[in-house]
């Protein structure tokens, strides 16, 4: 039995990290801290109530794609500065009234904006595991696994705050400075909702499976991800007696979004993503049992008071 049960836990580490480790791996992990989450995020004492990044669907529009290169440099329709000088961040009088491609421009020039001018603000980080399911003989001690993935992951929400200026690495949403911008094509439906004199805009990014990281897939110009290599790596390394192969594994990326609120002069005020990864891997190899697991993952992380 006890070999059973290590057997077990060498699994749900795994498992544990397959779901980690699609999320984000751009900053080490302290070895010396008992954390695993894969963000190293300096807890905040702050308890200030989180800033609504999403508005009602009252209102909201969407448009359809029609095809027409992307001009990154202006925005049709922008406002003009007290000085009457056209201001290219200030949102034009009614974004509902631009087209796709204008809207995904938009969101990208607010978006940079935030990595080139460096402001200051406060983030709010969230992973959860969901549910694993094993084939064979492992379901049967699920209960031991559910207990122990709870310790190692509990849902804990993680705090940190990005100075302004020189001390902030100009990331966001990405957390890639140099981050590309979204393309057409990778956004399923984006909406624009006035909230007082503020904008939200909202982008729903398209299913990807075994997405590449850079930026060369929709999900990776928008939020951090890991490839199905990188999350095989961290299987393999962990116990000598697990072994799994790359073809076997699937990590598909769905039901992701990305809001940003931009104030009367095209600030970033407040901004958020979020999107679930199943992860999946047949034929895992553990001393002398195969299983297949499945585990699916949450990750939401919030932006909100910021300073410029």
């Amino acid at each position: 039995m006890k070999k059973t049960i290590s057997s077990v836990l060498a699994i749900l580490l795994a498992l544990a990290m397959l779901g980690m480790f699609a999320a984000c791996k751009d900053k080490p992990v302290d070895p010396t801290e008992p954390d695993t989450t894969v963000e190293d995020i300096t807890t905040e004492p702050d308890t200030e109530d989180v800033i609504a990044t999403t508005a009602p669907d009252d209102g909201t529009t969407e448009e359809p794609a029609s095809g027409d290169d992307v001009d990154a440099t202006t925005v049709e329709g922008a406002t003009e500065d007290a000085a009457g000088d056209a201001n290219p961040l200030a949102p034009p009088a009614d974004l509902n009234d631009l087209s796709k491609e204008k809207k995904v421009e938009y969101f990208n020039l607010v978006a940079n904006n935030v990595r080139t001018a460096k402001p200051g603000f406060k983030t709010e980080y969230l992973e959860e595991l969901g549910k694993m399911s094993f084939t064979g003989i492992v379901n049967a001690v699920s209960g031991i696994i559910d207990s122990v993935k709870q310790k190692l992951m509990p849902g804990e929400w993680k705090y940190e705050t990005v100075a302004k200026g020189a001390d902030n690495k100009g990331k966001f949403m990405s957390e890639n400075a140099n981050a590309s911008d979204l393309k057409v094509s990778d956004v399923s439906s984006i909406s624009t909702t006035k909230s007082g004199n503020n904008w939200v805009i909202k982008v729903n990014i398209v299913t990807e499976t075994n997405p590449a990281k850079g930026t060369s897939s929709a999900h990776s110009r928008i939020m951090p991800i890991a490839t199905r290599q990188e999350v095989l790596d961290e299987i393999t390394g962990i116990a000598s007696v697990i072994s799994a192969d790359v073809n076997d594994a699937t990590l598909k990326y769905n039901s992701a979004y990305a809001t940003v609120t931009v104030n009367e002069k095209g600030q970033v005020i407040a901004g958020e993503y979020s999107f679930k990864v199943d992860a999946q891997a047949n034929n895992v190899s553990i001393s002398f049992i195969k299983t297949n697991v499945t585990s699916p993952q949450s990750t939401v992380k919030k932006f909100h008071d910021f300073v410029w």
